[in-house]
């Protein structure tokens, strides 16, 4: 097994502090570093200090609670998201995914097979930590990778989300080429559909809310319709 597995960090949001407890106890005899809450504030609050591999929801008590806190993250984190959920109801399972979730874990469900999943899932981790890219500058611009924010000129300095900041380094680093929207997301979010389309132009617009002088008339972030997007700065040809 790699060492990527082995100290994975991961996030387990549940109302349930018993369960908490267990399905701690098995990822931690694993070697992986696991930290727990049991609201949605203290799980945003904990993942903006230090980004995190996974996020498990394990909502017992409330499962509308748990698609209201992964519909809240979702936007703001290209980890995966996995539920714990109680029924195989086709219904509730599209209600789960269209909120962002990743997979569901139907209960019951075995210790070894739920190991095998969490093991699976950071197996295919894509995400980057983001003090480890590189530093970029173009124009104006200057995108400052351990702190994950921008700096505009000599006095501007605007925090990032975990997405945006992946979004924008992304196309910075390919500036005047035109990136398809599903390539974006590939490289974004570790996969592609519909529904990240969709979340990659909400990052899009709140980038250009906050870097753009003119959000309406964007000179940096610019689309190209049918293609995708492209960072090209005014005086690149």
């Amino acid at each position: 097994m790699s060492t990527r597995l082995l100290n994975g960090r991961i996030l387990l949001i549940s109302d349930d502090s018993e369960a908490n407890h267990v399905w701690a106890y098995l990822l931690t005899q694993k070697g992986m570093d696991v930290f727990t809450v049991d609201t949605a504030s203290a799980a945003a609050e904990l993942f903006a200090r230090d980004p995190f591999d996974l996020l498990i929801i394990n909502y017992y008590f409330d499962f509308n609670e748990a698609l209201t806190l992964s519909r809240q993250l979702r936007p703001e984190i290209a980890n995966p998201i996995l539920l714990f959920i109680g029924t195989q109801d086709e219904a509730t399972l599209l209600d789960a995914y269209e909120a962002g979730v990743d997979e569901c874990i139907v209960k019951p469900i075995s210790h070894r097979l739920f190991i095998a999943k969490i093991t699976a899932w950071l197996r295919r981790s894509w995400t980057v930590p983001t003090e480890a890219l590189d530093h970029l500058q173009v124009d104006e611009l200057r995108l400052d990778s351990s702190q994950r924010q921008i700096i505009i000129g000599e006095d501007a300095v605007i925090k990032l989300t975990n997405l945006e900041f992946r979004v924008l380094h992304l196309l910075m680093s390919h500036r005047g080429q035109v990136l398809d929207t599903n390539v974006i997301v590939d490289r974004v979010w570790g996969h592609t559909g519909n529904g990240d389309n969709i979340l990659l132009k909400n990052v899009i617009y709140r980038l250009r809310r906050k870097i753009e002088d003119n959000p309406s008339h964007p000179r940096f972030l610019q689309t190209v319709p049918g293609e995708g997007y492209t960072f090209r700065p005014p005086a690149y040809p």
